[in-house]
């Protein structure tokens, strides 16, 4: 029999579900836009849809044993609630777990989205052979994940590795969580056309400015050079303070990669302890959307 797990990535755009192997292999794959500005039960009649048409996808001798969602929030695992969905207002302090679990007839296990990545990219993905490792997902905000030896680290509250609230510019720009100088503020994908827009470029999204640094474009060069140094002092303090083996960086944003990392790599060279800073691997993720999907498995596998 083999055993499955149905794995969730709800995002504030797109909502993806897929059943997943105990070897990583994806038997079936649904996805649909995030309902916006819907209610609670809109979006849970969704999910449990979505979720019906992977059951019946999958194969007869199979056992869907457990659900795993990967969340932008902060979870409260203790009661199965979600907390801080800026992206997701309709979710605040709804009990997604129980109410999945009673719908769908199995346990449901949640899981903060930038952790499910990382246990994604350390399962099967660019850091699966190391014991020690961070990942950096940079999209709209930016968000981090920590594994350390080879376990989640996420902390007495489920707040570890919130990396995009890093302070990397004393004074600087206020950020949602309330702080200022963020590194969210710096080096995600909305930051990127923040300041395309004030260096004169028009750009819709940060696609728009790749592309036209990739086109030579001097002052979106400039854009991915101050992002990259701000990536590289959020990095620098990671270093120092966790002493990695490795780096995983993921995300839209990193599709930009050759136009920032060697700005980041910069600081890291100057900022960070050199013996930490010359160990340390900082890599490009491997599995793109899937990190997500695949952790959320993972950690319905590893939590049975």
């Amino acid at each position: 029999m083999t055993r499955i797990a149905l794995a969730l990535d709800l995002g504030g755009t797109n909502l993806r579900l897929a059943a997943v192997g105990e070897d990583g292999t994806v038997y079936c794959r649904e996805r649909s836009t995030t309902p916006r500005q819907s209610s609670s039960n809109e979006i849970v009649d969704l999910i449990v849809r979505l979720a019906e048409r992977c059951r019946a996808g999958i194969p007869s001798d199979s056992n869907v044993f457990a659900m795993a969602a990967a969340i932008p929030a902060t979870i409260d695992d203790s009661a199965g609630v979600l907390k801080k969905l800026p992206n997701l207002p309709a979710l605040e302090g709804v009990p997604l777990r129980d109410i999945l679990a009673e719908k769908l007839g199995i346990p449901v296990i949640l899981e903060n989205d930038a952790n499910a990545a990382a246990l994604g990219e350390h399962w099967l993905g660019a850091s699966r052979a190391v014991d020690d490792s961070i990942c950096i997902t940079l999209g709209t905000g930016v968000g981090g994940g920590i594994i350390l030896g080879r376990r989640p680290f996420r902390g007495k509250d489920g707040t570890a590795g919130e990396v995009g609230h890093i302070c990397v510019e004393s004074g600087g720009l206020p950020c949602g969580c309330g702080g200022r100088g963020c590194l969210e503020q710096y080096a995600s994908a909305s930051s990127v056309i923040r300041l395309a827009r004030e260096l004169g470029i028009e750009a819709e999204s940060s696609y728009d400015v790749w592309k036209a640094a990739t086109a030579g474009n001097a002052d979106a060069l400039e854009v991915f050079r101050r992002m990259g140094m701000f990536l590289g002092v959020g990095l620098s303090s990671l270093i120092n303070l966790l002493n990695p083996e490795m780096i995983v960086i993921g995300g839209g944003l990193a599709a930009a990669w050759d136009l920032f990392i060697g700005h980041a790599l910069g600081e890291v060279n100057y900022r960070a302890f050199r013996l930490p800073a010359e160990r340390v691997n900082i890599v490009r993720a491997q599995l793109g959307d899937d990190a997500g999907i695949l952790g959320a498995a993972r950690s319905a596998f590893t939590k049975e």
